[in-house]
């Protein structure tokens, strides 16, 4: 049974199916969680100022939030305190003036502390002592920006000069004070510094010699697994909240240009160096102004010459190796709420429940076998799932009502269907910190997105392009599996949906040569598809039921692989003309067999395989006993990890077996 909103039970039981009588008997209400966790919540306060409390606060205080208030806080910060219960609010900044704190912020004291009008005094007070201080110049930006993310990697103190005549004014005092033997001086700053005694002044040049710095501090506590990517004249300013995110997750700071028009370049450079080329997660602290998107020829037929990827995406066929997602919001307030959110979902009690709503107009058969397969895997895994397919299933006004219930909700079919039959940009209701997933043509919009994001939204999962709704189907599907089964987040599982796709156009290629059709539309929705939100956002893992059926398994020993298929497969599916008969943990796509009744739908194994003899300047081929047009392997050098498709036949009932061979690259 699903669990129903109070609103949902008291406009009425018929509607959604569970009870058929008002309720009669009064519940007792169940007792509020302890306040716990400190929130330091910045008002008005320059941009210097900013990038230094920001990072000063991740550094000293790793657990706290750090929030901006905003001109809409009552409905953007107060929903999140809500479901927080912070034990501590410290407004730092300025403030309008008469403000109430339990009307705007829904905290009163003794929760709300005192205001601290002085960011600098406050984020100072962090640190009683100090042996080292960092100081910035506050322009140019990319050098305040590096010795920001300095700062907070080696966790002192930052001072930005002070605007004025004399920009080191108090400086030599705040020192003082903390038994400050040594200052790293960056840029612009180190004229002013020259004038400080008592002191020894270890001076960078400039941005580049202080990101380097940044990057030797953080390798002598392990590998560089983080890039966050910023434009420091970003018109928006995110690019003041991007230290604060480097800081938090212990990651190199990218810059692009002025225009951010070179971001590819940038990020593609990063993966080449010495101490980013392992890097995994990329961080975009930008809307698609400050960093836009890049323009590319259609792969796939259609209405549009081009469409719009992100561009550090290869050009190529090569595979996505980045796990990938963007944090930006016309109200920057929102932004440091898009990294809390997703702990108040890790932190709900119970499965995760999603509700999965496919092709409600009834003209997309195939979407709607896989999302049937979507939600049996879930289900499987153990989450709870309400499953709304084909046109008769599916009302506004359930929706409406349910959506706000949810922790993911899967969207798929036309995007129209959405926005102009059941009016979903005019709902307010509050969201759970949940992961919006909109599998339809041209739905990652920002202005639609904002509006998820201001109820409360973890993330937004969509492309900005049309697309196939098979394409988009066996994505979505790859995506969720890999989310429940495989407990990745979401950035890593999009990455691993995005080379399924790659991985069955090549399939595609091996089986059916020139007859292969529509692995345009394949390739362009591993290009497209994007996360706005949190990449390393992760969903609750609950245990499966009872009577879950095993799931598909791989398992590498040495230089042998092996994939266990499930003894069980999953009953029919029948959406005419398709069936299918899937494996739990298994794949779909769109390659099917015809019969006279229907076209059978051909159950896929797909596996990412980390190799733990990989070894530098030598690539994997694999040798089997299947025939090779029945399966294909990628490997992904940079990251050493490789991806097995493979089309089982009726005899390979049970397990598939792959030898490693090892071939040294040749040389250059």
């Amino acid at each position: 049974m699903r669990r129903l909103s109070t609103r949902a039970l008291l406009i009425g039981f018929a509607t959604l199916g569970t009870l058929s009588h008002p309720l009669t008997v009064a519940r007792a209400a169940a007792p509020e969680p302890a306040r716990a966790g400190a929130v330091v919540l910045v008002g008005t306060v320059p941009d210097p100022d900013l990038v230094a409390l920001g990072v000063m606060v991740a550094a000293a205080q790793p657990d706290t939030d750090f929030l901006l208030d905003s001109g809409r806080t009552e409905s953007i910060v107060k929903p999140y305190f809500d479901r927080l219960r912070p034990a501590a609010v410290t407004p730092v900044g300025t403030f309008p003036e008469g403000l109430v704190a339990a009307k705007r912020w829904g905290v009163a004291e003794p929760v709300v502390r005192p205001t601290v009008a002085d960011p600098v005094a406050f984020a100072w007070a962090l640190y009683p002592k100090a042996e080292r201080a960092v100081v910035a110049p506050r322009t140019p930006a990319p050098e305040l920006l590096q010795a920001a993310c300095l700062a907070g990697a080696l966790r002192v103190p930052l001072f930005v000069l002070r605007e004025g005549d004399d920009p080191i004014k108090g400086l030599k005092e705040l020192l003082a004070a903390r038994g400050t033997k040594e200052i790293t001086a960056v840029g612009a700053a180190r004229d002013a510094c020259k004038k400080l005694e008592g002191v020894r002044v270890t001076e960078l040049a400039d941005a580049a010699a202080t990101a380097a710095a940044h990057s030797k501090e953080l390798l002598r506590k392990g590998k560089i697994e983080t890039l966050v990517l910023a434009n420091p004249a970003d018109a928006k300013k995110h690019a003041a909240l991007a230290p604060w995110v480097a800081v938090k997750r212990r990651a190199a700071l990218l810059l692009t240009g002025t225009d951010g028009k070179d971001a590819g370049t940038v990020v593609n450079a990063a993966l080449k160096e010495k101490d980013t080329a392992r890097a995994d997660v990329l961080i975009v602290v930008a809307d698609t102004n400050a960093i836009p998107l890049v323009k590319r020829a259609n792969p796939a037929a259609g209405k549009d010459e081009q469409i719009d990827v992100e561009p550090w995406i290869p050009e190529t066929d090569d595979l996505i190796t980045l796990s990938a997602g963007r944090l930006f919001h016309a109200d920057r307030a929102v932004v440091p709420l898009l990294l809390a959110r997703p702990r108040l979902l890790a932190r709900a009690p119970g499965p995760p429940k999603i509700l999965i709503a496919s092709n409600p107009g009834d003209g997309l058969p195939l979407l709607e076998t896989f999302s049937r397969n979507t939600g049996r895997e879930l289900e499987n895994a153990g989450w709870k799932v309400i499953g709304r397919y084909g046109k008769t299933e599916l009302t506004a006004k359930e929706l409406r009502e349910t959506l706000p219930e949810q922790d993911a909700f899967l969207w798929e079919g036309h995007y129209r269907t959405l926005v102009d039959q059941f009016e979903m940009p005019k709902w307010t209701e509050p969201l759970r910190p949940s992961l919006i997933f909109l599998q339809s043509c041209l739905a990652l919009n920002p202005d639609e997105s904002a509006l998820l994001f201001d109820r409360g939204a973890a993330a937004v999962v969509g492309t900005p392009n049309r697309t196939y709704s098979g394409s988009g189907g066996a994505l979505t599907l790859a995506f969720f599996d890999s989310l429940a089964y495989d407990g990745r987040n979401a950035g890593a599982s999009m990455r691993h949906a995005k080379n399924f796709l790659l991985c069955y156009m090549d399939l595609k290629a091996k089986r059916l040569g020139d007859g292969a059709k529509m692995s345009g539309a394949n390739k362009r929705a591993a290009w497209t598809f994007t996360i706005w939100g949190d990449p390393e956002l992760k969903m609750p893992k609950p245990a499966p039921p009872k009577d879950a059926l095993p799931a598909l398994a791989c398992e590498v020993v040495k230089d042998r692989i092996t994939l266990s298929l499930p003894e069980k497969r999953y009953p029919p599916t029948e959406v005419a003309p398709y069936k299918a008969e899937m494996w739990p943990g298994g794949r779909l796509a769109g390659l099917f067999t015809t019969d006279e009744e229907a076209r059978l739908l051909a159950p896929l194994a797909f596996a990412e395989v980390s190799l733990p003899n990989a070894k530098e300047g030598y690539t994997p081929r694999l040798s089997s006993k299947v025939p090779g047009r029945n399966w294909v392997f990628r490997w992904d050098a940079r990251r050493r990890v490789g991806y097995i498709l493979s089309v089982p036949r009726e005899k390979d009932e049970g397990k598939i077996e792959f030898r490693v061979h090892w071939d040294a690259d040749p040389v250059r």
